[in-house]
């Protein structure tokens, strides 16, 4: 018995529209009324993990965001692991992206401060507008050094995209070359993420299962991206979106549905509930 489901977002239980369906509603309320912890665990700033975390009803568990840097107990109301950037690298970071003319954004705390309106500052920018005051994102736009440095090292990732998907690798080569003790990954082919060396999806869950007193083998994992990979990996049963890359249906113990044909709720269903939600 699977006694924790921690489960990706985008292009995992997100639809296109970036909704989670009925029936993958359906099938994670479920596996919790079986006592089953359902982990939320995101590339995502903190905020936006926490509004889905609320529309599935978790305000008793725990997230993971940031790819793995931060945790935290919604009951509790607070982190509980906090991995951030030493300061000098995310300057560097910063300066890489500057002489490549090419987009970033990075989190500080529950903060985006982002070099300029686009890709997913704008996309936030626009979601808050439907969103309560207290669940919008703060967005700032900033590119200075200045702020940089004010952030010390509680900057947990930096997000850097761009249509050119060669200029993205290009970039990416650069900052491993140059710097040290930094982690990158991928979310989607055109979206690079850099963290703390160490710091990923199954670093967090690591602590998690410490924290919650669970068995890694009781840990069940769904995602489709790069920065999955680690999870995938760790968990007892490693499942992969049907819309995933190669490499990670690869490493997987099963391959599901897509995430547009409710893959998620269908491997729950399989593997915890073992009954079929009639939709």
């Amino acid at each position: 018995m699977y006694k924790l489901i921690a489960i990706d977002l985008d292009m995992t239980l997100l639809d296109r529209t970036k909704n989670i369906s009925y029936r993958n509603k359906k099938a994670i309320e479920l596996a919790k009324e079986k006592g089953v912890k359902i982990v939320l665990c995101s590339g995502r700033i903190l905020k936006g993990v926490m509004y889905f975390a609320k529309v599935l009803g978790l305000h008793d568990q725990v997230i993971v965001a940031c790819n793995g840097a931060i945790v935290r107990d919604l009951k509790k109301n607070k982190d509980i692991y906090y991995v951030g950037l030493e300061n000098e690298k995310s300057i560097e970071i910063a300066r890489i992206c500057k002489e490549n003319d090419i987009y970033y954004h990075y989190y500080f705390q529950d903060t985006m401060i982002a070099r300029r309106l686009d890709y997913s500052s704008k996309f936030y920018y626009e979601k808050n507008r439907e969103l309560p005051k207290e669940e919008r994102i703060d967005i700032i736009i900033d590119d200075s050094e200045q702020t940089l440095k004010s952030c010390g090292n509680l900057i947990t990732k930096f997000v850097i995209i761009d249509k050119d998907v060669e200029k993205v690798d290009h970039v990416r080569e650069i900052i491993e070359k140059r710097l040290s003790g930094v982690e990158t990954t991928k979310s989607d082919t055109n979206i690079l993420e850099v963290m703390k060396e160490g710091v990923n999806k199954k670093r967090a869950l690591e602590f998690v299962c410490s924290y919650l007193g669970i068995d890694p083998k009781e840990i069940m994992a769904i995602g489709d991206n790069e920065n999955d990979l680690q999870m995938i990996e760790f968990a007892g049963l490693g499942v992969a979106m049907e819309n995933a890359i190669e490499e990670l249906k690869k490493i997987a113990d099963f391959v599901t549905q897509s995430y547009e044909d409710d893959g998620v709720a269908k491997a729950i269903e399989k593997f915890v509930l073992g009954e079929t939600i009639n939709v």
